[in-house]
Order: C-alpha cells, then structure tokens, then sequence
C-alpha cells in the first residue's frame, strides 16, 4: 500500500493497454452502472475465529460477495497490482518468487521539498508481513477511499479515486484473493520519512465518468458501457490530466497529456490521447484498437508501447477477449476530445540503470512536484506510475 507506511495496490494502465484473446464471454466481468452497488450483507455473522484475518476481532462487513477466481483476474490483468507488488529479477521480468511481495520503491516530493519514499506493501496472507492480521473492512477501505489499517491515509500513486467505482462483487472478489496468495516474509523498508496525508484524495464520481457517444438502441451500447467500467478502473488515473494535484480534469477525460519519467534525467514520457479525434485515436476503426490492445503495438508502426505501459500476456495481456472488445468499442466511441498528439520517445539511457536503481533492479523514479503525487514515478522494467 503507499501511503506514509505502505503502498498498498496499484493500478493501472499508462500510455495504453494490451489483451489476450479469448472466446469465452463472461458476464460477471464486466458492470453498466453503479446502481447495482449494494452494501455486502451486513446480517451475515462476524469471524470470530482467532486463526483468521483479524486475529478474532468481529468483521462486521466480511467479504461474502463474488469469487476468488473473479478476483485473481481483476489483480492480475486489470487492477495489476503486481506492477507495483511484484519485484523484478535481474533480467526486468518478475520475480514471481516474489508474487504480490512487495518492495518497489517509489519517490515524492512534499510542498516544503523534502522527497518522500514510499514502498509498495506485501500483500501476501504472511504474518506479520503480509494482509493476514487485515480485516476485510479494512482492505475494502484502502482499496476503495484510501486510509489504510493503521487510519492512514494513502498516497494516490495507487489509483483509489478510480478504484472507489469498483462494484461489491468486485471489491469482495478482490478481497477473497488475495486471502488465498501463499504467504511470503518478504519485509518491505519503512516509508521515509513519515508522513501523514490527511485526508486521502477524493474519489472519482462514477456519474463524472463521460458516456458512449452511442444512442441506447444501438447494438453497441451495452458493450461500450461495460467497457466504460473496465476503463474508469484501468485506464482514467494516467490519460486524464488533473486540475488540481490527484484531482482529474474530466473536461478531459481519457484524452491523455499525464507526464512520466522513467529515471532521474531520462525524457519524460506522455500519456496518449485515448479519444477517437484526430489527435488521439480518430483514424483508429475498434478492430485496430483491440489488436492494439493484444499486441501492445502501435497501429501502422508496429511500436511497442512505452513501458510505462503494463502491456504482455502476463500483465493487460491477460485480459478476457470480451473484455478487450468492450474497452475498444467504448474508447472508439467516446466523445472526441483536442489534446496532444502525445508520444513517448525513448531516451539514449532508457532500460539502463543509474545509481538511482534500487536493489531489486527496479529504477527510483524522478521525485514529482506534487504533495500527493510524484506524475514522474516509473520503474525501469516497465512498471507504471
């Protein structure tokens, strides 16, 4: 978890993302609207048993919602927390060793300047490194506004303001997860220094989130609405400009111009115009985005993705077909917004390491402006934010 303690779960999806195919549909992944809410049951009966999560505390709110498997897909393929929680081997690849152990490290710069390193959480079921003495009111709580066990708030490097449009199903499903990932005694360094962010950033209102520009009757519709649930959680945090520090600019949504760097002294690297104007995607038809989407490569150029971009089989790659499909049709069908074009351009040093790169062959990112944010936090093997 990121916060002054912990980085928690990271997100997303910078300078675009890539699926894997695959034929079967499947409903339960995908959502429309945030009418269909509901608080889990809360009549359902506490844990009080003291082997579990909690160590016997009452859990008044228990994950009883959605399934494990729902949930591993989401961490892996769509949330990719292990972009963050996953350390990499000497070759940049993850060290799956490590799987969801946490370590990266990541830089802030405070109003008064001082640089702030946060590091990402274990979030294995390891105790006492890991999520086992978590309730799940209190994974549910940093997921979805960002305080964490200890009522700290969250630095929003991880993409909670988004993740707070998340469904209970999905939430629950998350939670159920990551219960089930084998515990690892990895220990993540304390956050240096200590630093409390009061209060977390505010959470992004699914009714801000910009509609299909497709009429109801269109046979397209349901497909682009699905896909505009999987984008708001995947793709908004880094191609939506901000106003304000960790508060998106939605006059722009999915119209890209976030900046990142990957290393101290390396160019910065753009998000992408997501939207169908000539800027962005417009000569783009929905079959070119969802090869894009595959193959994580750029349409006519055949250029890989800058790896600020959590592309491959093992990462967005792994998204279900349907999935893939649904997120194009949404983004071929937004409301064309003017910014940019943006494009990343591989500096002479990029992917070679500095004396910033910590010891997990991971690159110390470029210290930001923001009290809340560093915009410039990358990892050199192709982590994002």
């Amino acid at each position: 978890m990121i916060t002054s303690r912990t980085v928690f779960t990271l997100a997303l999806c910078c300078s675009f993302i890539a699926c894997k195919p695959d034929d079967s549909s499947d409903k339960s992944s995908t959502h429309n609207s945030s009418d269909d809410k509901a608080e889990p049951d809360a009549s359902a009966a506490p844990t009080l048993d003291p082997s579990l999560p909690g160590h016997g505390k009452p859990e008044p709110h228990p994950a009883v919602l959605g399934t494990a498997e729902r949930g591993q897909y989401l961490v892996d393929h769509v949330l990719l927390c292990g972009v963050c929680h996953t350390p990499s081997d000497a070759n940049g690849d993850p060290d799956l060793s490590l799987y969801l152990a946490g370590s990266r490290s990541y830089d802030f710069r405070d109003v008064d300047g001082t640089v702030i390193t946060v590091n990402a959480e274990n979030l294995t079921s390891h105790d006492p490194e890991g999520l086992h003495s978590w309730t799940d009111s209190q994974i549910r709580r940093a997921l979805t506004v960002g305080i964490d066990d200890e009522d700290i708030a969250i630095y929003p490097i991880m993409p909670y303001p988004e993740y707070s449009v998340l469904t209970p199903d999905d939430v629950d499903s998350i939670i159920k997860y990551l219960r089930t990932v084998p515990p690892n005694d990895n220990v993540v360094p304390a956050d240096y220094p200590r630093f409390d962010q009061n209060p977390p950033a505010p959470p992004v209102k699914e009714s801000q989130v910009p509609h299909t520009t497709l009429s109801k009757s269109d046979p397209d519709y349901d497909a682009a609405e699905r896909g505009r649930y999987l984008a708001t959680v995947a793709c908004l945090n880094c191609h939506t400009e901000q106003i304000t520090p960790d508060v998106p600019d939605f006059t722009k949504a999915f119209a890209g111009g976030k900046k990142y760097t990957f290393i101290r002294g390396a160019a910065e690297h753009t998000s992408v115009n997501l939207t169908p104007d000539s800027t962005g995607l417009g000569d783009w038809s929905v079959k070119d985005i969802e090869d894009a989407l595959l193959t994580n490569k750029e349409k006519g150029t055949g250029r890989t993705f800058c790896n600020t971009h959590p592309g491959g089989p093992d990462r967005l790659g792994g998204m279900k077909a349907s999935d893939r499909h649904d997120i194009a049709v949404y983004l071929h069908t937004l409301p064309p917004i003017e910014n940019g074009p943006f494009q990343c351009e591989a500096s002479a040093d990029a992917g070679v390491p500095d004396a910033s790169v910590s010891g997990n062959g991971n690159g110390k990112p470029d210290a930001g402006t923001s009290r809340l944010k560093a915009d410039a936090a990358m990892t050199l093997d192709g982590g994002s934010k």
